[in-house]
Parts: C-alpha cells; structure tokens; sequence
C-alpha cells in the first residue's frame, strides 16, 4: 500500500472548509433535504456531502506539483461531475427515474470508452476456465454493474453515516488488501479525506459544523468510485497484468450494499410495487424498528460489512477455487434474504396485533 497519507489529511481539511462555505449557499438555493413522513430528522439539512467531496478531488489533485492528467483521470472526473451535477438538481428538483438512469448509462460510457475500463472477465466461475466476454456483451453487462452499484449504495443511504462508512470500509480494503491500479492509488486517499471530512459533519462528531447529508449527488459520487475502483483491480486492468483479486472476490467487498438492495428489490416486486418505490424493508430499517438505536444500527451494519470483506479477501489470498467462493456468496444472501424477509413478516405481524 503505497500512498501519501498526507494526501488523506489535505482532503480531510480541504473537504471541511468547502462543507462550512457550501452549506449556507445550500440553504439560500434550497438545497436541502425537510422531514416529511419517512424522514424524521430535525430541521433541513443542507444536501452538499458529495458536492463536497468531488470539489475537494478537484482542489488536492490540481494542488500536486506532479499531477498528471492522463485519459482515465479525465474519464473519471467527466463521469463523476455529471453525476454529481446531475444529482444536485435531482436533489432540488426530484427528477424521472428513466431521465436518471440515462445519465448513469452515460457515465458508465465514459468509463469504458473514455477510460478503457469495462468487466470483460467474470474470472473461473465454472472451474473451466476464464469466463472472457466479447464486448458486445461486456458492454450491456459494465451497464448492469456500474447501475447496480451505483444504486446499491444510493439505496441503502437511509440513516446517518451509513453509505459513506459502507464506502469508508470498502476503499480502505481495496487500499490494504489488494495491489492497487494507479488511479485508485491516486484517488482513494483524497476520497477517504473527504469520507471522512463528510461523516465528522453527518454524525455531528464536530459540533461547530453544520450537519450535512450526502444527497444524490454523494451516493451517486460514491457508487461510480467505488464500481470504478473495483473494476480496475480486476477484470479492467487484468489487460494490463495488474490483476489483483478474481472478480468474484470484488463481489464481497460490495456486499452488503448489493445484498440490500437486491432483496428490498425482490421484497417490492413481490409486493406488486416499483422497484424504485419506498418503503421500510431495507436492512437499517429492520433495525431500527427491531429497537436498535441509530448508532447502534450503523455499528451493527458496519461490522456484517467488514466481515464480509474480509471473508472475501481471505478465501481469495488462500486460493479457494472461485466456483466455491460464488457458492458461498450466494448462500449467504440466501440467508440474509430469508432473515430479513422473517424479520419483516415478524415486525408487520406486531404492527398489525398493536392496531387490532
């Protein structure tokens, strides 16, 4: 793991600075996230976390003496200030979820056209072989990932602190566990900086500082990184032997996210509803409503994440064939399916009692 840590505290500081000057500009443009009926926060809170964060990648990496801008950098930087913007007026003005979902296909592009980064590998799946996609298939499928990443961590962003720790755990396995490409090894420490700049805020851990929330615009921001990230220490740069762990390990890394919203997604169909319709059925709302306080949640989430990482990278370092490392994945969201659908059918069957 080879990066300046400096690099983390500049971003930390800078991410800070930019949090102070935005909020209020929030509050006069109304960016602002108001309680309503699902949303019990107190009074509006300014929706500037991944605006923040993306401005502060834009301030430390042009503040390098050494920084070089090569076709990736301008990739990622193209695809993840389109979200960002976009996000933002989502996060004013409530857009359509197609007009949404082609702005990710757009960015998704850019990444593999504009960066040469793309899922071409699924890895030896099947214990007969590399399972290599042509790109006519490797593109819709790049799609279907960098959308469901994407969402995944816009899905699960319900209680404070909660998408941006999810991707806190995620990048600092990728740093630690695994032989990062040159534009995670670039990019993670700033984006940490500014993770943790963003959580010090939302969790009011420093109380001269406005709370803030991640908005659209910081899922978004978080999601496109994080499917970027890990795409680059698989299949995308297998091409140039800096393969780092078999694309079924990249699966654990994200997992709790992914498992969240594959089951609420099931969870809504089954129902009869939009998959993009809410309701309290995610992982951190089972929680709550089981009586686990709001840090309590987050921690408990947290450490199933960290677990799941970690059982990734283990089964990887210790050459389990990767067959047996999908099964495994499968069976565990198996479980948790089955264990949150129980803990649903549990807690709708006590509302019903208390209302009869």
């Amino acid at each position: 793991m080879e990066f300046g840590i400096y690099d983390i505290f500049i971003s930390l500081g800078t991410c800070l600075l930019l949090i102070a000057l935005l909020a209020p500009v929030a509050v006069r443009a109304g960016l602002e996230d108001k309680p309503n009926e699902r949303k019990h926060h107190n009074g509006h809170i300014p929706l500037i976390g991944g605006i923040a964060i993306f401005l502060t990648i834009l301030a430390v990496l042009f503040l390098q003496p050494d920084y070089n801008l090569n076709a990736e950098i301008i990739s990622y930087l193209a695809a993840a200030g389109l979200l960002v913007a976009v996000g933002a007026v989502d996060d004013r003005y409530h857009l359509n979820v197609k007009l949404r979902m082609l702005i990710e296909a757009i960015a998704a592009s850019i990444m593999v056209f504009g960066a040469d980064q793309w899922v071409g590998n699924l890895g030896n799946l099947l214990s007969v072989g590399e399972l290599h996609m042509p790109f006519w298939v490797a593109y819709p499928f790049t799609l279907v990932a960098v959308f469901g990443i994407i969402n995944a961590f816009n899905m699960i962003d319900g209680i404070d602190g909660l998408s941006g720790s999810l991707a806190l755990v995620t990048i600092t396995a990728i740093l630690v566990f695994t032989n990062v490409s040159p534009l995670v090894n670039l990019l993670a420490p700033i984006i940490l900086g500014g993770l943790i700049a963003f959580l010090l805020c939302n969790l009011q851990l420093l109380r001269f500082m406005p709370k803030i929330f991640l908005g659209d615009a910081g899922s978004k921001l978080i999601g496109l990184t994080i499917v970027w990230f890990v795409i680059s220490i698989t299949t995308g740069d297998s091409r140039n032997n800096l393969n780092s762990i078999a694309p079924v390990t990249a699966l654990y890394l994200v997992g709790l996210p992914l498992f969240d919203m594959v089951a609420t997604t099931l969870n809504r169909r089954r129902r009869g509803v939009s998959p993009f319709e809410p309701d309290r059925s995610h992982i951190h709302h089972i929680l709550l409503d089981s009586g686990f306080g709001a840090r309590a949640a987050l921690l408990v989430i947290l450490a199933l994440s960290v677990l799941l990482a970690l059982l990734g990278i283990l089964l990887n370092k210790s050459g389990v064939p990767e067959v047996i490392q999908f099964a495994a994945f499968f069976a565990l969201y198996l479980a948790y399916s089955a264990l949150t659908r129980r803990a649903l059918k549990i807690e709708q069957a006590s509302t019903t009692e208390q209302y009869q």
